[in-house]
């Protein structure tokens, strides 16, 4: 599949995805699923120089995608999130129903050709399912994790032709502790104080690596190469990602929302050029971390004129 050959946008996930608080300037605009500039769904301003996303640099190619998000609301508000499902709050358990939900609402869409449209979906799930892990360990295990991805991978897999799934692997929450301050700490600790609990990181940062493992082994495996129209390619860019830095040293507030936790808008145009980048890298030689603002986007090549997949990476 080629950057043109992409008819269809879609997504799955939590907050990340939604793009909570992303235009905030406090704590209130947190509530606010800033959907229209989402890294991997934004699509609210049609400029790739004003607001880089995945479905803006995707439009380069073809003017004709369909599926991002418009503005602001929630993932029932069709109009809106379109084919963004994704959740605030939600982990790997409620992935299943989302996939159920996206791929209804884009059989019943008038817009796309289903059964004959190239699509392309990024599924970024874990910080949730590790925040909460404190709480029940047995939950949130590895194996119940890996569990409920190859749930979600297999639906997906069954129902939706012509696919090229984005799994981006999930990200170590206990970075959060580099992003201090009063305001800071106080949403961090709503939101994921397992991260911030000194006796208990040593073993979420331990889960996080097997998260991380037991997705690669699963995508690895070829269970979701065997057909010319479907594949999984795991995106590793958040794999070792720590908080951004300026170049004194000190850590970039810039990329994130007031709460330390979710990502800005600028935030989000890093992880969409990260994104896009590593789809046009070959598997095994993707980034395991954040580069930044600091790159150009990636263009195909005459030698190698299509995104990278398990098979054509070899």
């Amino acid at each position: 599949m080629k950057p043109n050959d992409i008819d269809v946008i879609g997504a799955i996930g939590d907050s990340l995805t939604a793009a909570n608080g992303a235009k905030a300037s406090t704590i209130i605009g947190l509530l606010e699923e800033c959907r229209g500039v989402a890294w991997s769904m934004g699509g609210e301003v049609n400029d790739i120089t004003k607001s880089i996303t995945l479905p803006n640099i995707l439009r380069q190619f073809n003017p004709n995608l369909y599926g991002f998000s418009l503005g602001s609301g929630k993932a029932s508000s069709a109009d809106k999130a379109v084919f963004n499902l994704a959740d605030p709050g939600d982990t790997s358990y409620d992935m299943y129903n989302q996939a159920v939900d996206m791929i209804n609402r884009m059989k019943a869409s008038t817009r796309i050709d289903f059964k004959g449209s190239w699509k392309v979906i990024t599924f970024f799930i874990g910080g949730n399912d590790l925040c909460n892990s404190c709480k029940d360990v047995n939950k949130y295990s590895p194996a119940k994790y890996i569990d409920n991805i190859r749930l979600t991978l297999d639906y997906i897999k069954a129902n939706l032709p012509r696919a090229f799934v984005n799994l981006v692997l999930t990200l170590d929450v206990t970075g959060i502790q580099d992003l201090s301050g009063i305001t800071c700490r106080n949403m961090q600790k709503t939101l994921c104080n397992c991260a911030l609990d000194d006796t208990f990181v040593p073993y979420l940062q331990s889960i996080t690596k097997q998260y991380q493992k037991g997705v690669e082994d699963l995508v690895a495996s070829g269970r979701y190469d065997t057909s010319d129209d479907f594949t999984v390619v795991l995106q590793p860019f958040m794999k070792l990602m720590k908080p951004p830095s300026k170049p004194n040293g000190a850590v970039d507030y810039s990329f994130f929302a007031p709460d330390c936790f979710h990502f800005s808008t600028k935030g989000h145009q890093a992880a969409a050029l990260e994104l896009f980048n590593s789809m046009l890298t070959p598997v095994g030689q993707k980034a395991e971390k954040w580069m930044n603002l600091d790159q150009d986007v990636k263009c195909p090549t005459m030698s190698a004129p299509y995104l990278f997949t398990n098979k054509n990476s070899v």
